[in-house]
């Protein structure tokens, strides 16, 4: 008996000095107030700055926090972040189909957003399975919660102005199947205050509007051409308009890229026709779309889900 606690015994001590692993001795704790946040892992690098997963101890539930360089020019672009995300404050996030804001905080060096932690985004989520073409009714599911956040949007005034597979999220595709809801306000308006391009870069250019493109007034419109674009690239498995640049994205644009022989839904195909109409007065609104037979399943029997 003896022999056998002191065997357990030297297992154990054995263990305990084992070194640390390096993600243990790299774990950085990020401090705001008497809040504490551990960094687990980069989600994602750019411009802007960073996404990390972090462990919020306060609740014991994993966050992902926006982190941005300190300095003017970020300032700005946090400054209307925030008034656009208090605008949402009030929004049912499971509802309305867009990220849930927790709290913002700042140091002398950088910015902190912290939001709901999502699983992966739509653009990762085609490369993981080969840009394979998506069954037209997981299209269906997507764009009608695309469609939600859109509507929701409007109603608040606020334009997205950079819809892209980038910015909607998988929310756990394992427990809910293709529920996705929209992220990052970085560079959302507010109608009202907006109506020219004033900015060198509005909407990333695969799904960037002809008013925006032609330096014409626009409004939320151009997110539903956005969404045009991304419901296409889904069914396709490559972007509708992949334009070099802005010259190349027009001529694209003005091609008819997509015919209804290579959809197999026919009310898909007229709605994202009426998606992508120039025109912007023409086009639908994200509450007509809803109602739209692709999206309520009246009257499509001409193709297989």
């Amino acid at each position: 008996m003896l022999r056998r606690w002191l065997a357990a015994f030297l297992f154990i001590l054995r263990g305990s000095l084992l070194p640390m692993s390096q993600a243990e001795q790299n774990m950085v704790t990020i401090e705001s107030g008497n809040e504490c946040f551990d960094v687990i892992e980069i989600l994602g690098k750019g411009t802007f700055g960073e996404v990390v997963k972090s462990w919020r101890r306060s609740t014991g539930v994993m966050v992902a926090i926006k982190i941005l360089k300190n300095d003017a020019y970020r300032r700005r672009i946090i400054k209307n972040e925030l008034k656009l995300l208090q605008t949402m404050a009030g929004v049912d996030s499971e509802e309305s189909h867009i990220i849930q804001f927790h709290k913002f905080f700042h140091d002398e060096m950088k910015f902190y957003l912290v939001f709901e932690l999502l699983e992966q985004n739509l653009f990762d989520f085609q490369k993981e399975n080969n840009f394979s073409p998506l069954p037209v009714k997981h299209i269906r599911t997507v764009t009608a919660q695309v469609l939600k956040a859109l509507a929701k949007l409007k109603e608040l005034s606020i334009i997205h102005t950079d819809l892209k597979p980038e910015n909607i999220m998988l929310v756990d595709q394992m427990r809910y199947p293709f529920r996705v809801k929209v992220i990052d306000f970085g560079s959302a308006s507010i109608f009202n205050e907006v109506r020219y391009v004033k900015e060198p870069y509005i909407q990333s250019r695969f799904y960037r509007a002809p008013e925006i493109l032609l330096g014409l007034p626009f409004c939320e419109k151009v997110d539903v051409w956005s969404l045009g674009c991304i419901m296409a690239e889904l069914h396709l498995g490559w972007p509708l308009y992949p334009g070099n640049n802005e010259y190349d994205q027009i001529r694209n644009q003005h091609a008819e890229l997509v015919t209804q022989w290579q959809l197999k839904s026919s009310s898909e195909y007229l709605l994202i026709k009426r998606m992508l109409t120039w025109d912007s007065h023409e086009r639908i609104t994200p509450s007509a779309a809803l109602k739209h037979p692709f999206i309520s399943m009246q009257l499509d029997c001409s193709g297989s889900d």
